[in-house]
This record gives structure tokens, sequence and C-alpha cells, in this order.
């Protein structure tokens, strides 16, 4: 019964919804403008949903602060075409028998300009209170929107706020806080991120900072610390793939771990099904904020080698792929057959030489006549 009227007091004086559950390895229980999302990870701000390549889906579940009456979970599906578009729908649910909130989620992001993102999202906010004493039962529309601003490859800028329709109508703002949170990511390298946010939260203005380093294409290992609360989080996330022998392939299993020096630990873990075992691994020897120099053979060079291509996305990346296979040599009709961009092809031009000015197909069709030297 205390817990119950310590969590009621909560929603009177600091808002309800203020633990964001998410997947295990998104770090910190807050919402915050921009992380890293190298490895398949459910979008916090709709602004970085573009950023999404292909399709995924995923559900978490986890133990709050080692408190056993407590409970998370959550399920996500998520698409995005790798640079234009991106979608995700989410739900969320944080609490114990006697108290609940669940948050449904569908958000979408556009790419307006190849350096400028903007995103919205619209929810449905359940809050449920049944003690005996208090009995409470709403539900609650609200909405928010982000934008992500990209000057270069390897730095992202994004705002977030929620809560649009609390902060407007100041309805219902002690249930939900109107929350904002701005932020910049720094990528030196493929599968190297570092991060900062600062994020206006009900209870105080929080800074996290965390970093981000994928060793291998299949496994990833993350970290971050906020400064207010001296609060530590680590994560990891191993992606089976068919090279490993697993037959769960395509599945992205991670596990969270949360400190808070008052509250204690907060365990979660999470599946994720990512078809294409897509993540973007270390690239050794590639130079900081620099793309690769070195060319490569675009009809023999292998995948992995492919989709390192600075602005070429991974769907763009096993088009090619399965072009070789299926019908011959590439050629620049051919890139485009398969769906770039006139400025993807100019830039894939930069990177790459041995380019076919016609096709063959594998069955003895037309014969190329010449390729574009070095």
């Amino acid at each position: 019964m205390k817990i119950a009227l310590l969590i009621y007091a909560a929603i009177v004086y600091q808002g309800a919804f203020e633990y964001k559950t998410g997947a295990p390895d998104s770090l910190f229980p807050m919402q915050i403008a921009v992380h890293d999302y190298s490895s398949p990870v459910v979008m916090l701000n709709p602004a970085l949903l573009p950023f999404a390549d292909g399709f995924i889906a995923g559900s978490s579940a986890g133990r709050p602060y080692t408190n056993e009456q407590l409970t998370t979970a959550g399920s996500a599906i998520q698409y995005g075409s790798g640079g234009d578009f991106g979608m995700q729908f989410s739900w969320d649910s944080f609490g114990a028998d006697f108290y609940r909130e669940n948050t449904f989620s569908l958000s979408a992001g556009y790419s307006i300009f190849p350096f400028l993102n903007a995103g919205v999202s619209g929810s449905i906010h359940w809050l449920k209170i049944d003690t005996g004493e208090i009995n409470q039962d709403e539900q609650i529309p609200e909405g928010g929107y982000g934008i992500l601003f990209a000057p270069l490859p390897w730095i992202n800028a994004a705002f977030y706020q929620t809560g649009i329709a609390a902060l407007a109508g100041k309805q219902n703002s002690e249930i939900i806080y109107p929350e904002r949170s701005a932020g910049v990511l720094l990528k030196p390298g493929k599968g190297f991120s570092l991060a900062w946010n600062i994020t206006e939260t009900a209870a105080l203005y929080a800074n996290t900072f965390s970093a981000v380093i994928n060793p291998a294409p299949f496994f990833s290992v993350k970290g971050g610390y906020c400064r207010e609360n001296s609060s530590f989080s680590a994560a990891m996330g191993i992606l089976a793939k068919d090279s490993m022998g697993i037959l769960a392939k395509d599945f992205y299993i991670s596990y969270g771990l949360k400190f808070h020096p008052y509250l204690g630990y907060t365990h979660s873990v999470g599946i994720t099904y990512t078809p294409g075992s897509r993540m973007e691994s270390l690239y050794y020897g590639k130079p900081l904020f620099g793309p690769v120099r070195k060319k490569i053979n675009i009809n023999t060079a292998s995948f992995d080698e492919i989709k390192l291509i600075d602005g070429l996305s991974l769907i763009s990346a096993e088009r090619i792929i399965l072009f070789r296979e299926k019908i011959g040599p590439i050629t620049e009709k051919g890139l485009m057959q398969i769906g770039l961009t006139g400025d993807e092809i100019k830039n894939l031009e930069k990177n790459v030489y041995g380019l076919e000015r016609t096709s063959r197909s594998k069955e003895g069709g037309e014969k190329y006549t010449s390729k574009k030297k070095k």
C-alpha cells in the first residue's frame, strides 16, 4: 500500500510515464533526442526513423530497480527505407499489479533534405490504478515531434519534444509531463559512436553520455552514464547469422543492465527479428572522419566491402549482390533498375571501378562490350 501511495504522489508532483522502457540497449530510462542506430534498435526520436534499414520486429522485458513488484515490457515493429522514410509502432508497459502504465505509439519520419530529417509521433497513454482506496483509469492522447540535422556524415544533431498536447492546453500536465531533449551524435568511424543528450524531465535536467562499439558484424557493446543521478548503464547484443551455425538466424538478442545509486539495478532482455542480418560493424583501418580512399571492383567486391561505401544503404548493397548473382555484371542501367538514385550512382562511381556498359545474363544473354576504367 505504501508503494501505491508513493507512486500516486509521484503522479501528482512529477508526472507519470516518467520511466521509458524501450529495448534493453536503449541505455537510459528517459527520452533522449539522438542515439546510435548501427544495430537493430527501437528509435526513440521519430526523426531517426529514416535511418532504419528494412524491417525489424522485437520484444523486451525487464525488472526495474531490483523490485519484485515492478515489471517492464515492450514490443515494436519498424520499417525504414535506409535513408528516405521510416515508420514504427510500439507498445511499452511499466508498473505492478495495482499500478500500470501502458503507452501505444505510432511514429513516422521523413528525410526532407539529405541533411535534414523530421518526424512526428502520436500516442495513447493508459494509466490504471487500483489499490482499493485509489481507483483511476484514464486514456490520454498525446503527441511529439523531432528534427535531426546532419551537416556532415559523421555528426548528427537532434531535438525531440514530447507531450505537446499537455504543453499546449495544460491538460493532464500533472500526469503527462512534456519532456524535451537535445543531443549530438558523433560517428568517428563505422561501428563506433559517441553521444551526448540533455533532457528536461519532470524532476531535473539530465545530461547523459554514451558510447557504442560494434567490434564484429554480429556483436555490439554499449555503455552510458547520467551525471545528475550518477547512474550507469551497459548493454550488449549478439546478432545470429548463417555463418555462426545458429538455427535462429536473423535474430538480435540483447541484454541491458542499469545501476542507480539509490534505486538499485535494472535488468532487461530483448529479442529482435531482423531479416537480412544487418549490423554496421567496425571497419579496421578506415581513417577517422573520412571516406575509404581505395576503390573497389563493383563486380568482385563482397557484400561486406560494398556496404561500407559512404552514402549507400544496406538495401542497395544487397540489391547489387543479387543483381550480380541473378543477371550478371553491374551496369549503370542496372543500378537504376535496382532503385539507385542519380546522386547515389554518382557517389558510387567515386568509390568503385569495373562498371560494365551493357550486361549479360547468367543464361547467356547480351554480352557486355567494355567497362569503365579506374
